[in-house]
C-alpha cells in the first residue's frame, strides 16, 4: 500500500522523502528542512483518526509538552503545525540504533557500558518527569544510541501529563499501555501512577541490556505468554541479572533490582539514580581502561533483531579465528594404508639417466627457439632486432612518448580544492590536500537561538559575539542538528594557523576529545592549551563546528 503521504510532498518547511514507520496514532517519515538543510522525521496523525478528537487533541498536547522538553538526551522536536487537517510534529532524525536491536544483534553489553546508556536515559526522563510528563512505555527499543554514544529517549506516543487535568481516560480510547515485559506493577493493576513507573521500566531495561533477556521472561513460549509475565511482575521478587550473566558487576546488578522494586516508595529517585550510576562508572573506569562496548557474540534470548549492527559501536572482541585447514598426509601416511608395504610400481634407479627419443628431442629445440625469439620481440621490438626499418618517434627518448607527458602532467597537477560552504573555511593538510571545513567563528546566540529557542544558555552575550554558557552536550546537540561536529584538539591547533580562523582569546572552546570524567569535559585555550571544564554552566566556554569536505 503506497504511503499515505508521497514523498516529494512539501509540508510547510519540510520535504517527504520517504515513510520510515507507524505507531499507535501517527504514520513516521523522512524529511528535510529546506530552509536549514537538515534531516528530520515528521510524525503525522494517522489518517484512520482524522475525525476522532480526543486522539487529536491528545496528539497536539503531547507534541507540545514533549517540544517544552529541551535535553540532550530526548528527541528533539522542532516544530508543530498541520498538514491536510492533521496536527504533525518535526523532530530529530536519529542516526543511531535502538538498545533492543543491539542486544538481539551482539548480546548482552558490559557493565559500564551498561551504566553509561541507562544514566542517558535517566537523565532525559528526569527532564520529561520535570516538565510533568511521564513516559509510559520505556523499553530498549525507545531508546536509541547514535553514533557518538550518546542514548536517547524517543516515542512519547503513550506519554501522559502527571497532572491530566481533564483528558480521557485511555481505556476509553483503546489504547493498550505499556508494554508487558517492563510494565511497573501498579501501571498493570490500573492505579494512579506517577513518574516512578519510568523508572522501574528503565530497571528492567538495564537487566535486559546486561542480562540479555527481559527480567520475566523464562525462554520458554509456552510459559511467557502476556499474562503470565504480567503476573511475575505483580508477585514475583526482581531476579538478579547474575544468575544469567556472572560477569556483570554486582553493585549495577542490584541497582536493576532496586529500581524495579514493587512498592514505588522503594525505588531510588532520579537524582539518586543518576548518582548512583556515576558512581558505578568511576568505579569502574578507576579499575582500568577495559572494553566499555557491546560485546559481538550472539544473544542469550530477547530483544528485536536488527538488520544492521549498531551504529557507532565497534565489535570489542576479537574475530573468531579461521578454522585450521586439515593437512593431507602421504598415501603412505594415511590411515588405513601401511608405510612399510612396498609398492606395486617398480622403482626406477637412482642415477640413471633417461634416453628421450629424437622426435621429442627436436620438438624441445624448436619450443626453444620460438620462445627465445618471442622474448626478444617483446624486450627489444621489431625495430631493435632489424625487422623493421628505425624511425624518428623510434629513436626518440622514452620520457617524450606521448602516454608518457600524460602520466608525468597528471602527477604535478593537483585537484581543485573543495569549496567551503558559507561561513566555514578549508584546513588542509601539511601536504595540501583537503582535511575538513570549519566555521570561521563560534557560534552567536543569534545561531544557537534558532536551534533552541526555549533553551537559554547560562550566561548571555553580545548578539554577534560567540555564545557562551552551552553545556557540553547541548553543543554536540547543536552541531548535529546541523550535519556538522565539533573539532578534535589536532583538528583546532591547525584550523588556527589557517587564515580567517577568528580566535577569542579569552574564551575556551569545546572540543570532542573525551576527558573520560562524568561532569566534565576536554576544552581547549589559545594561550593554555587543554584543559577539562564544568559540562555544564559554562561561563567562559563556547563552541564551533567543523565538517568533512
Amino acid at each position: 500500500m503506497p504511503p499515505a503521504v508521497a514523498p516529494g510532498t512539501t509540508i510547510e518547511r519540510y520535504r517527504v522523502e520517504a515513510a520510515i514507520g507507524a505507531g499507535s496514532m501517527g504514520d513516521v517519515y523522512r524529511g528535510v528542512d529546506i530552509d536549514l538543510k537538515r534531516k528530520v522525521a515528521i510524525k503525522i496523525l494517522s489518517e484512520r483518526h482524522r475525525d476522532n478528537r480526543e486522539i487529536r487533541a491528545r496528539f497536539v498536547r503531547e507534541a507540545r509538552a514533549v517540544a517544552a522538553i529541551s535535553h540532550p538526551n530526548v528527541v528533539q522536536v522542532f516544530t508543530t503545525g498541520s498538514y491536510d487537517n492533521r496536527p504533525y510534529i518535526a523532530m530529530e532524525l536519529l542516526d543511531g540504533v535502538d538498545l533492543g536491536s543491539s542486544v538481539s544483534e551482539h548480546g548482552p553489553w558490559r557493565s559500564r557500558a551498561a551504566a553509561r546508556a541507562i544514566r542517558d536515559a535517566a537523565r532525559g526522563l528526569d527532564a520529561a518527569a520535570r516538565a510533568g510528563l511521564i513516559h509510559r512505555d520505556v523499553k530498549p527499543s525507545n531508546l536509541v544510541q547514535l553514533r557518538d554514544g550518546v542514548v536517547k529517549v524517543t516515542d512519547f506516543g503513550l506519554a501522559k501529563p502527571q497532572d491530566p487535568g481533564d483528558e480521557p481516560a485511555l481505556t476509553a480510547l483503546g489504547v493498550v499501555v505499556g508494554t508487558p515485559d517492563y510494565i511497573a506493577p501498579e501501571q498493570a493493576r490500573g492505579e494512579k501512577i506517577d513518574h516512578r513507573v519510568d523508572i522501574y521500566a528503565l530497571g528492567g531495561t538495564l537487566f535486559f541490556l546486561i542480562a540479555g533477556i527481559p527480567p520475566f521472561r523464562t525462554g520458554k513460549p509456552g510459559e511467557d505468554k502476556y499474562l503470565k509475565v504480567v503476573a511475575r511482575h505483580l508477585r514475583q521478587p526482581a531476579p538478579d541479572a547474575r544468575t544469567r550473566n556472572p560477569d556483570i558487576d554486582p553493585e549495577l546488578a542490584q541497582l536493576a533490582r532496586t529500581m524495579m522494586a514493587k512498592s514505588p516508595d522503594q525505588r531510588p529517585s532520579y537524582a539518586d539514580l543518576i548518582a548512583q550510576l556515576s558512581a558505578i562508572i568511576q568505579r569502574l573506569e578507576a579499575q582500568g581502561p577495559g572494553p566499555t562496548l557491546p560485546p559481538t557474540r550472539a544473544p542469550s534470548g530477547g530483544g528485536r533483531t536488527s538488520p544492521t549492527p549498531p551504529v557507532g559501536l565497534r565489535a570489542a572482541s576479537a574475530e573468531p579465528s579461521q578454522p585450521e585447514r586439515p593437512v593431507t598426509a602421504p598415501s603412505s601416511q594415511r590411515p588405513g594404508t601401511d608405510a612399510r608395504a612396498p609398492s606395486s610400481r617398480p622403482a626406477r634407479p637412482v642415477g640413471r639417466a633417461v634416453a628421450l627419443p629424437a622426435w621429442a628431442v627436436a620438438i624441445t629445440v624448436i619450443a626453444a627457439l620460438v620462445f627465445v625469439t618471442g622474448l626478444a620481440l617483446t624486450a627489444l621490438g621489431p625495430r631493435g632486432l632489424g625487422i623493421l626499418p628505425a624511425t624518428p618517434e623510434a629513436a626518440a627518448p622514452a620520457s617524450a612518448s606521448p602516454r608518457t607527458s600524460a602520466r608525468a602532467d597528471e602527477a604535478t597537477s593537483t585537484e581543485a580544492a573543495p569549496t567551503p560552504p558559507p561561513g566555514m573555511l578549508l584546513v588542509t593538510k601539511p601536504d595540501g590536500s583537503p582535511w575538513f571545513f570549519v566555521t570561521a567563528a563560534p557560534v552567536t546566540p543569534a545561531d544557537y537561538a534558532a536551534i533552541f529557542p526555549q533553551h537559554e544558555p547560562a550566561h548571555q552575550t553580545p548578539s554577534d559575539g560567540p555564545v557562551t554558557g552551552v553545556s557540553f552536550e547541548y553543543a554536540q546537540a547543536f552541531a548535529r542538528s546541523h550535519g556538522k561536529r565539533l573539532l578534535t584538539a589536532k583538528e583546532w591547533r591547525a584550523a588556527q594557523r589557517t587564515p580567517g580562523f577568528v580566535v577569542a582569546d579569552t574564551l575556551w572552546e569545546w572540543i570532542a576529545d573525551s576527558s573520560g570524567r562524568d561532569d566534565r569535559h576536554t576544552a581547549i585555550h589559545p594561550r593554555e592549551g587543554l584543559a577539562t571544564r564544568a559540562g555544564s554552566n559554562a561561563a567562559d566556554v563556547t563552541f564551533r563546528l567543523a565538517k568533512n569536505p
